[in-house]
């Protein structure tokens, strides 16, 4: 339960601190963290080869625009990452729903052999505890 609340604090405190640094008025846009949908991610890496990992999301409006990943080291750890989706949605009156699905790459390039543990956000449940899908890879 800490390491969920602790993980939830990070990701509010990153959301704050992102938003704090838009240049311009702060009326015309915010940054907002999007769940992740589907990981595809091969099950072992080589240390020092960059791979692809596929992550796939919507976007709630065609005003949500794609800035990025959140990525954190759950206790400085770099075996352990928490990773979500980065947007900057411009605040004006023409923003249309759109739920289309988007691909992006996340670039992984382990500098340590071990057991790497990658947590993709999926959002809040219902209870407002943050939600994640687990993977754990190896590291040759």
């Amino acid at each position: 339960m800490k390491r969920r609340m602790k993980n939830f604090i990070i990701i509010l405190s990153m959301f704050f601190a992102l938003n704090s640094c838009t240049v311009g008025s702060d009326s015309d846009r915010e940054f907002i963290l999007l769940p992740v949908e589907e990981v595809e991610m091969p099950p072992s890496y080589t240390v020092g080869n960059l791979s692809i990992i596929k992550i796939k999301y919507k976007r709630p409006t065609d005003c949500h625009i794609f800035n990025g990943f959140f990525t954190n080291y759950e206790s400085s750890n770099i075996y352990n990452k928490v990773v979500a989706i980065r947007t900057v949605k411009l605040n004006n009156s023409n923003c249309l729903a759109d739920e289309s699905m988007f691909t992006v790459d996340y670039e992984f390039k382990p500098t340590e052999p071990g057991t790497y543990t990658f947590k993709f956000w999926l959002g809040p449940d219902a209870n407002g505890t943050d939600q994640y899908e687990t993977h754990e890879v190896e590291v040759l």
